[in-house]
Protein backbone atom coordinates (compact mmCIF):
# COMPACT_ATOMS: atom_id res chain seq x y z
CA UNK A 1 0.00 0.00 0.00
CA UNK A 2 1.34 3.43 -0.94
CA UNK A 3 1.81 6.30 1.52
CA UNK A 4 1.93 10.06 0.98
CA UNK A 5 4.30 12.31 2.89
CA UNK A 6 6.04 15.70 2.53
CA UNK A 7 9.09 15.88 0.29
CA UNK A 8 12.22 16.11 2.44
CA UNK A 9 14.74 17.40 -0.10
CA UNK A 10 17.58 14.89 0.15
CA UNK A 11 19.71 14.28 -2.94
CA UNK A 12 18.22 10.84 -3.36
CA UNK A 13 14.69 12.25 -3.17
CA UNK A 14 15.49 14.87 -5.80
CA UNK A 15 16.81 12.15 -8.07
CA UNK A 16 13.65 10.11 -7.49
CA UNK A 17 11.13 12.90 -8.15
CA UNK A 18 13.01 14.06 -11.25
CA UNK A 19 13.00 10.48 -12.53
CA UNK A 20 9.22 10.27 -12.03
CA UNK A 21 8.70 13.61 -13.78
CA UNK A 22 10.85 12.57 -16.73
CA UNK A 23 9.00 9.26 -17.03
CA UNK A 24 5.64 11.05 -17.11
CA UNK A 25 6.79 13.86 -19.40
CA UNK A 26 9.62 12.48 -21.59
CA UNK A 27 9.14 15.45 -23.93
CA UNK A 28 10.27 17.81 -21.16
CA UNK A 29 13.30 16.18 -19.61
CA UNK A 30 14.80 18.01 -16.64
CA UNK A 31 17.74 17.65 -14.28
CA UNK A 32 18.14 17.69 -10.51
CA UNK A 33 20.08 20.93 -10.89
CA UNK A 34 17.08 22.65 -12.49
CA UNK A 35 14.67 21.43 -9.79
CA UNK A 36 17.00 22.51 -7.00
CA UNK A 37 17.47 25.95 -8.51
CA UNK A 38 13.72 26.55 -8.68
CA UNK A 39 13.31 25.40 -5.08
CA UNK A 40 16.23 27.43 -3.76
CA UNK A 41 15.06 30.65 -5.47
CA UNK A 42 11.34 30.33 -4.77
CA UNK A 43 9.88 33.48 -3.17
CA UNK A 44 9.10 32.45 0.43
CA UNK A 45 6.17 34.85 0.78
CA UNK A 46 4.02 32.49 -1.32
CA UNK A 47 2.90 29.14 0.08
CA UNK A 48 4.38 26.04 -1.51
CA UNK A 49 4.32 22.38 -0.52
CA UNK A 50 5.50 19.24 -2.30
CA UNK A 51 4.46 15.68 -1.41
CA UNK A 52 5.72 12.32 -2.60
CA UNK A 53 3.91 9.01 -2.95
CA UNK A 54 5.96 6.07 -1.70
CA UNK A 55 5.46 2.38 -2.39
CA UNK A 56 7.77 -0.26 -0.91
CA UNK A 57 10.42 2.39 -0.24
CA UNK A 58 10.35 3.87 -3.76
CA UNK A 59 8.87 7.21 -4.82
CA UNK A 60 6.25 6.64 -7.50
CA UNK A 61 4.36 9.95 -7.48
CA UNK A 62 4.78 13.67 -6.86
CA UNK A 63 2.26 16.39 -6.05
CA UNK A 64 2.35 20.06 -5.15
CA UNK A 65 0.13 22.93 -4.17
CA UNK A 66 1.21 26.55 -4.20
CA UNK A 67 0.11 30.13 -4.34
CA UNK A 68 1.12 31.05 -7.91
CA UNK A 69 3.91 33.59 -7.51
CA UNK A 70 3.56 34.44 -11.22
CA UNK A 71 -0.08 35.47 -10.75
CA UNK A 72 -0.86 35.87 -7.06
CA UNK A 73 -4.41 36.44 -5.90
CA UNK A 74 -5.61 35.85 -2.32
CA UNK A 75 -7.40 32.51 -2.12
CA UNK A 76 -5.98 31.27 -5.44
CA UNK A 77 -3.88 28.09 -5.53
CA UNK A 78 -2.28 25.93 -8.20
CA UNK A 79 -2.09 22.14 -7.92
CA UNK A 80 -0.15 19.59 -9.90
CA UNK A 81 0.49 15.89 -9.54
CA UNK A 82 1.64 12.88 -11.48
CA UNK A 83 2.27 9.19 -11.02
CA UNK A 84 4.93 7.05 -12.68
CA UNK A 85 3.43 5.30 -15.76
CA UNK A 86 4.12 1.88 -14.20
CA UNK A 87 1.74 2.71 -11.34
CA UNK A 88 -1.06 4.60 -13.08
CA UNK A 89 -4.72 3.55 -13.15
CA UNK A 90 -4.49 2.04 -9.66
CA UNK A 91 -6.04 4.88 -7.65
CA UNK A 92 -2.72 6.50 -6.73
CA UNK A 93 -3.52 9.74 -8.58
CA UNK A 94 -6.90 10.00 -6.89
CA UNK A 95 -5.36 9.46 -3.48
CA UNK A 96 -2.74 12.13 -4.20
CA UNK A 97 -5.37 14.62 -5.38
CA UNK A 98 -7.50 14.00 -2.28
CA UNK A 99 -4.43 14.50 -0.10
CA UNK A 100 -3.70 17.84 -1.76
CA UNK A 101 -7.30 18.99 -1.35
CA UNK A 102 -7.32 18.02 2.31
CA UNK A 103 -4.05 19.88 2.90
CA UNK A 104 -5.43 22.97 1.15
CA UNK A 105 -8.68 23.00 3.11
CA UNK A 106 -7.19 24.91 6.04
CA UNK A 107 -6.45 27.87 3.73
CA UNK A 108 -10.11 28.09 2.62
CA UNK A 109 -9.21 28.40 -1.10
CA UNK A 110 -11.53 30.26 -3.43
CA UNK A 111 -10.02 29.12 -6.72
CA UNK A 112 -7.84 26.14 -7.60
CA UNK A 113 -6.05 26.01 -10.94
CA UNK A 114 -4.36 23.15 -12.75
CA UNK A 115 -3.02 22.28 -16.19
CA UNK A 116 -2.39 19.37 -18.51
CA UNK A 117 -1.87 18.79 -22.21
CA UNK A 118 -4.84 18.21 -24.48
CA UNK A 119 -3.55 14.88 -25.77
CA UNK A 120 -3.38 13.52 -22.22
CA UNK A 121 -7.02 12.48 -22.33
CA UNK A 122 -6.86 10.73 -18.98
CA UNK A 123 -5.61 13.91 -17.29
CA UNK A 124 -8.24 16.10 -18.99
CA UNK A 125 -10.98 13.69 -17.90
CA UNK A 126 -9.57 13.51 -14.36
CA UNK A 127 -9.84 17.28 -13.94
CA UNK A 128 -13.27 17.53 -15.59
CA UNK A 129 -14.69 14.86 -13.30
CA UNK A 130 -13.59 16.93 -10.30
CA UNK A 131 -15.27 20.13 -11.39
CA UNK A 132 -12.45 21.88 -13.22
CA UNK A 133 -13.33 24.01 -16.27
CA UNK A 134 -10.97 24.85 -19.11
CA UNK A 135 -10.09 28.57 -19.20
CA UNK A 136 -7.17 28.80 -21.65
CA UNK A 137 -5.57 26.89 -24.50
CA UNK A 138 -1.88 27.34 -25.36
CA UNK A 139 -0.69 25.47 -28.45
CA UNK A 140 2.90 24.25 -28.40
CA UNK A 141 4.88 24.62 -31.62
CA UNK A 142 8.24 23.25 -32.79
CA UNK A 143 10.81 24.52 -35.26
CA UNK A 144 13.26 22.09 -36.81
CA UNK A 145 16.15 24.52 -36.64
CA UNK A 146 18.20 23.41 -39.63
CA UNK A 147 15.15 23.54 -41.91
CA UNK A 148 14.65 27.28 -41.40
CA UNK A 149 14.74 29.26 -44.67
CA UNK A 150 16.70 32.45 -43.99
CA UNK A 151 16.18 33.70 -47.56
CA UNK A 152 12.45 34.29 -46.92
CA UNK A 153 13.26 36.82 -44.20
CA UNK A 154 16.50 38.36 -45.51
CA UNK A 155 15.01 41.86 -45.91
CA UNK A 156 14.20 42.23 -42.20
CA UNK A 157 17.81 42.97 -41.30
CA UNK A 158 17.94 45.82 -43.85
CA UNK A 159 14.63 47.13 -42.55
CA UNK A 160 16.03 47.36 -39.02
CA UNK A 161 19.00 49.34 -40.35
CA UNK A 162 16.61 51.77 -42.03
CA UNK A 163 14.68 52.20 -38.78
CA UNK A 164 17.83 52.69 -36.74
CA UNK A 165 17.05 49.58 -34.68
CA UNK A 166 19.96 47.49 -33.43
CA UNK A 167 19.37 43.88 -32.42
CA UNK A 168 22.06 42.77 -30.01
CA UNK A 169 22.60 39.89 -27.64
CA UNK A 170 22.55 40.39 -23.91
CA UNK A 171 26.23 39.42 -23.87
CA UNK A 172 26.92 42.42 -26.12
CA UNK A 173 24.70 44.96 -24.40
CA UNK A 174 25.78 44.02 -20.88
CA UNK A 175 29.41 44.74 -21.78
CA UNK A 176 28.57 48.42 -22.35
CA UNK A 177 25.64 49.12 -20.00
CA UNK A 178 26.14 48.80 -16.25
CA UNK A 179 22.39 49.13 -15.64
CA UNK A 180 21.42 46.28 -17.96
CA UNK A 181 19.87 44.11 -15.25
CA UNK A 182 17.26 46.70 -14.28
CA UNK A 183 16.54 47.55 -17.92
CA UNK A 184 15.97 43.86 -18.62
CA UNK A 185 13.73 43.57 -15.55
CA UNK A 186 11.73 46.68 -16.51
CA UNK A 187 11.32 45.64 -20.16
CA UNK A 188 10.18 42.15 -19.25
CA UNK A 189 7.48 43.58 -16.98
CA UNK A 190 6.37 46.11 -19.63
CA UNK A 191 6.01 43.37 -22.24
CA UNK A 192 4.25 41.03 -19.82
CA UNK A 193 1.30 43.42 -19.65
CA UNK A 194 0.26 42.34 -23.14
CA UNK A 195 0.75 38.59 -22.73
CA UNK A 196 -2.68 36.87 -22.66
CA UNK A 197 -3.42 35.50 -19.20
CA UNK A 198 -6.46 34.58 -17.13
CA UNK A 199 -5.37 36.72 -14.16
CA UNK A 200 -2.88 39.62 -14.12
CA UNK A 201 0.77 38.75 -13.65
CA UNK A 202 2.53 39.50 -10.38
CA UNK A 203 5.86 41.26 -10.68
CA UNK A 204 8.76 39.49 -9.03
CA UNK A 205 11.20 41.58 -7.03
CA UNK A 206 14.39 42.72 -8.69
CA UNK A 207 16.39 40.60 -6.23
CA UNK A 208 14.37 37.50 -7.09
CA UNK A 209 14.75 38.27 -10.80
CA UNK A 210 18.53 38.39 -10.40
CA UNK A 211 18.67 35.14 -8.50
CA UNK A 212 15.91 33.09 -10.13
CA UNK A 213 16.07 34.26 -13.76
CA UNK A 214 19.62 35.43 -14.37
CA UNK A 215 21.02 32.65 -12.21
CA UNK A 216 19.02 29.83 -13.80
CA UNK A 217 20.95 26.82 -15.19
CA UNK A 218 19.44 27.39 -18.65
CA UNK A 219 20.29 31.09 -18.84
CA UNK A 220 22.78 32.02 -21.56
CA UNK A 221 23.36 35.75 -22.25
CA UNK A 222 24.27 34.87 -25.84
CA UNK A 223 20.75 33.48 -26.37
CA UNK A 224 18.83 36.58 -25.25
CA UNK A 225 18.37 39.31 -27.85
CA UNK A 226 17.14 42.89 -27.51
CA UNK A 227 15.98 45.52 -29.98
CA UNK A 228 17.54 48.87 -29.14
CA UNK A 229 16.27 52.18 -30.51
CA UNK A 230 19.01 54.46 -29.29
CA UNK A 231 18.82 54.17 -25.51
CA UNK A 232 15.31 52.71 -25.59
CA UNK A 233 15.02 48.96 -25.05
CA UNK A 234 12.17 48.34 -27.49
CA UNK A 235 11.84 44.57 -27.60
CA UNK A 236 13.27 41.22 -26.63
CA UNK A 237 13.34 37.59 -27.73
CA UNK A 238 15.08 34.91 -25.72
CA UNK A 239 16.01 31.26 -25.73
CA UNK A 240 16.69 28.97 -22.79
CA UNK A 241 18.94 25.96 -23.00
CA UNK A 242 17.88 22.51 -21.87
CA UNK A 243 20.24 20.93 -19.37
CA UNK A 244 18.91 17.44 -20.10
CA UNK A 245 18.75 17.78 -23.91
CA UNK A 246 21.68 19.81 -25.26
CA UNK A 247 20.19 20.01 -28.77
CA UNK A 248 16.87 21.49 -27.62
CA UNK A 249 16.09 25.15 -26.87
CA UNK A 250 13.00 26.71 -25.30
CA UNK A 251 11.63 30.11 -26.27
CA UNK A 252 11.16 32.55 -23.42
CA UNK A 253 9.38 35.88 -23.75
CA UNK A 254 9.25 37.58 -27.15
CA UNK A 255 7.67 41.00 -27.43
CA UNK A 256 7.91 44.59 -28.62
CA UNK A 257 6.85 47.72 -26.71
CA UNK A 258 3.62 49.26 -27.98
CA UNK A 259 5.29 52.33 -29.51
CA UNK A 260 7.44 50.16 -31.80
CA UNK A 261 5.01 47.53 -33.06
CA UNK A 262 4.07 46.68 -36.66
CA UNK A 263 7.55 47.51 -37.92
CA UNK A 264 8.84 43.97 -38.29
CA UNK A 265 10.95 44.12 -35.12
CA UNK A 266 9.55 40.93 -33.60
CA UNK A 267 10.23 39.01 -36.81
CA UNK A 268 13.77 40.41 -37.07
CA UNK A 269 14.49 39.38 -33.47
CA UNK A 270 13.10 35.89 -34.02
CA UNK A 271 15.30 35.47 -37.09
CA UNK A 272 18.34 36.44 -35.00
CA UNK A 273 17.29 33.96 -32.35
CA UNK A 274 16.99 31.18 -34.93
CA UNK A 275 20.39 32.12 -36.32
CA UNK A 276 21.81 31.70 -32.82
CA UNK A 277 20.09 28.31 -32.51
CA UNK A 278 21.71 27.13 -35.74
CA UNK A 279 25.16 28.25 -34.61
CA UNK A 280 24.50 26.66 -31.22
CA UNK A 281 23.87 23.34 -32.95
CA UNK A 282 20.29 22.98 -31.75
CA UNK A 283 17.98 20.50 -33.37
CA UNK A 284 14.69 21.92 -32.08
CA UNK A 285 13.17 25.11 -30.67
CA UNK A 286 9.98 24.71 -28.67
CA UNK A 287 7.58 27.46 -27.74
CA UNK A 288 3.95 27.90 -26.70
CA UNK A 289 1.48 30.76 -27.04
CA UNK A 290 -2.11 31.44 -26.15
CA UNK A 291 -4.03 30.43 -29.26
CA UNK A 292 -5.23 33.98 -30.13
CA UNK A 293 -1.88 35.64 -29.44
CA UNK A 294 -0.46 37.25 -32.63
CA UNK A 295 2.92 35.79 -31.65
CA UNK A 296 1.53 32.31 -32.36
CA UNK A 297 0.71 33.36 -35.94
CA UNK A 298 4.21 34.80 -36.31
CA UNK A 299 5.78 31.55 -35.14
CA UNK A 300 3.74 29.58 -37.67
CA UNK A 301 4.82 32.00 -40.42
CA UNK A 302 8.44 31.38 -39.44
CA UNK A 303 7.96 27.64 -39.93
CA UNK A 304 7.05 26.40 -36.44
CA UNK A 305 4.73 23.39 -36.56
CA UNK A 306 1.73 23.06 -34.19
CA UNK A 307 1.87 20.44 -31.44
CA UNK A 308 -0.68 19.41 -28.78
CA UNK A 309 -1.68 22.39 -26.66
CA UNK A 310 -1.39 22.95 -22.93
CA UNK A 311 -4.76 23.54 -21.28
CA UNK A 312 -5.34 25.62 -18.15
CA UNK A 313 -8.21 24.75 -15.84
CA UNK A 314 -9.79 26.27 -12.77
CA UNK A 315 -12.21 25.18 -10.10
CA UNK A 316 -14.07 28.04 -8.38
CA UNK A 317 -14.90 26.61 -4.97
CA UNK A 318 -16.70 29.67 -3.57
CA UNK A 319 -19.03 29.80 -6.56
CA UNK A 320 -19.75 26.08 -6.25
CA UNK A 321 -20.64 26.50 -2.58
CA UNK A 322 -22.95 29.44 -3.38
CA UNK A 323 -24.68 27.40 -6.08
CA UNK A 324 -25.28 24.54 -3.63
CA UNK A 325 -26.70 26.93 -1.03
CA UNK A 326 -29.15 28.39 -3.54
CA UNK A 327 -30.41 24.91 -4.35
Amino acid sequence: MSTIRPFEGSDSEYQAVVAVGNAVWPEYLETVQEWKHRDETRDPQYRFQRYVVELDGSIIGVGIYCEPAWSFKPGKFYVDGYVHPDHQKRGVGTALYNHLMKALASYDPAVITASTREDRIQGVRFLAQRGFKQIMRQPVSHLEVMSFDHARFADYSARMTELGIKIVSLAEVSANDTDWKRKYWDLEWELAQDVPTTDPFTRQSFENFEERTLGAPGFDPNAHFFALDGNRWAGMSSLWTSQAEPDKLYTGLTGVVRSHRRKGIATAMKVRVIDFAQRFGARLIETDNEENNPMYALNLALGFKPQPAWLEFEKRLKEMVKALVKK
